[in-house]
């Protein structure tokens, strides 16, 4: 049998520990930039924060870095990337 997984959405730490704390088994929010919904971004120190509380209950975090990149954006783009991993983070969308 296939388990379903909950997907919930988290504009701050605030809602992605809730989200988890209901069950959850993961949840997404957007990126400090670059993201296609900047009020939902986050800061590193936010995703690490709730980076960590997820992992505490199996959970995962997924960031999205979600609009396009110029060509002049790569390099700040790629540093974001590897901020984000270091924060803890499972996953990019």
């Amino acid at each position: 049998m296939i388990k379903l997984e909950l997907l919930a959405p988290a504009k701050d730490c605030e809602h992605g520990k809730a989200a988890i704390n209901h069950g959850a088994d993961a949840v997404y929010t957007g990126a400090p930039l670059f993201s296609a919904r900047k009020a939902a971004g986050v800061s590193l120190n936010q995703i690490e924060e709730l980076s960590r509380y997820a992992h505490l209950f199996g959970a995962k975090v997924f960031v999205a870095l979600n609009t396009i990149l110029f060509d002049n954006e790569l390099e700040e783009a790629e540093k974001l990337i590897r901020n984000i991993y270091e924060a803890g983070a499972d996953a990019l969308i």
